[in-house]
C-alpha cells in the first residue's frame, strides 16, 4: 500500500509538469564498400576482391523532464561483414587463404542525459546526449583455405563475447515534419572502457526518425 501511494504521488507531480512529453526516435543504417584486389600483368586470374558491409538498428527513448533536458535510454545492434577472396600464400606457398568471411556483431545499451538546444516547436532542433553504455562485441571468422593443393579446408573461429563499461556521446539535428513527427540525423560515438582516445574508432553515423507525445 505504502509503494502504490508514492506510485500515485509521483504520477501525480509528473501530471502537473506541462513541459514534460517523450520523444521516441527508431533508425536504421547500411554501408557497402567494395574493395577491387590487384590484377597481375599477363595473369588471366581472377584477382578477386573484399566487400565490407554494415548493418544496424536502434531505438532511442528520451523522457523531456523539463523542456530542454532529458533522461535517455537507447538500445542499438549493428553487424559488420567482411568477404574478402583475394587470395594470399604463405612464402612457401603451402598454405592459401582463398577467402576470409568475418562478421563482428555489436550491442549497445546506454543511459545518460540529453539537453536539446531550441525548443521542441523548432523547425530545427540540435541536441547533445552524454551517458553510461554497456558495449558487448561478439563474432566469428571463417576461412576457406588450401593446404598443399590437396583442396578447400574450412576453418571457422568464434570471437569470445566481450562487455566494456563505456561512455557515449551523441549529436543529433532534428528536422519536424509535423507537430508529432520528425527527421533525425545523427552521430554517435562509443568508448570502451570511458577511453577518449578511440571516440573515432567507434563512430557511428545514423538516420531516422522521431515522434513526440
Amino acid at each position: 500500500m505504502h509503494q502504490v501511494r508514492k506510485l500515485i504521488i509521483l504520477l501525480s507531480l509528473l501530471s502537473t509538469n506541462v513541459n514534460a512529453y517523450v520523444d521516441l526516435g527508431l533508425f536504421y543504417s547500411f554501408t557497402s564498400r567494395r574493395i577491387q584486389g590487384a590484377e597481375i600483368v599477363g595473369s588471366d586470374e581472377d584477382p578477386g576482391e573484399a566487400i565490407t558491409t554494415s548493418t544496424g538498428a536502434g531505438i532511442n527513448w528520451a523522457w523531456y523532464m523539463w523542456e530542454y533536458t532529458a533522461l535517455e535510454l537507447n538500445y542499438s545492434q549493428s553487424t559488420e561483414r567482411l568477404v574478402d577472396n583475394r587470395e594470399t600464400s604463405t612464402d612457401d606457398d603451402s598454405v592459401t587463404i582463398q577467402e576470409i568471411d568475418s562478421t563482428v556483431v555489436s550491442v549497445v545499451q546506454g543511459a545518460g542525459i540529453r539537453q536539446s538546444f531550441a525548443s521542441r516547436k523548432s523547425t530545427f532542433i540540435p541536441s547533445l546526449s552524454i551517458g553510461y553504455a554497456r558495449l558487448t562485441v561478439s563474432g566469428r571468422t571463417k576461412y576457406t583455405l588450401n593446404v598443399n593443393g590437396v583442396g578447400e579446408q574450412n576453418l571457422e573461429l568464434e570471437r569470445d563475447k566481450e562487455t566494456f563499461n563505456s561512455g557515449y556521446a551523441t549529436f543529433q539535428l532534428k528536422i519536424r515534419i509535423s507537430k508529432l513527427m520528425g527527421l533525425t540525423l545523427s552521430a554517435k560515438t562509443v568508448m570502451p572502457d570511458f577511453d577518449t582516445s578511440q571516440a573515432n574508432d567507434n563512430l557511428t553515423y545514423r538516420a531516422g526518425f522521431s515522434w513526440v507525445f
